[in-house]
């Protein structure tokens, strides 16, 4: 399993459970074809909210594709909700018309 150059010291120094998850990703398809996966998600999304009704929610990339998206999600760098939801609103008003982002500079 040495690759990408990585040394036989490095694989010898993985744990069990990590290289247990890296075999995994390998079986899924995850890992190697990442690129594939980043090509047709967009697309298949799309598909599917242009067939959805147009009274339900919108389709998410996550919603279809929950056991991809696991592996590239990090909990460790995630944004805290109520910071989420503060770049949403911002990014929201944003687009306003006579929007005036010097309104938002006091915090």
């Amino acid at each position: 399993m040495v690759f990408n150059g990585h040394t036989e010291e490095y694989v010898n120094q993985l744990d069990e459970e990590l290289f247990t998850e890296i075999q995994v990703m390998y079986s899924d398809g995850i890992l190697g074809t990442k690129s594939v996966y980043d090509a047709l998600a967009p697309v298949t999304t799309a598909l599917f909210n242009y067939l959805r009704p147009a009274n339900t929610p919108a389709y998410k990339v996550d919603k279809i594709f929950p056991w991809v998206t696991e592996y590239s999600q990090n909990p460790d760098f995630e944004m805290p909700k109520a910071d989420a939801v503060n770049q949403g609103l911002k990014a929201f008003m944003s687009q306003a018309r006579g929007f005036k982002p010097e309104k938002f500079l006091n915090g």
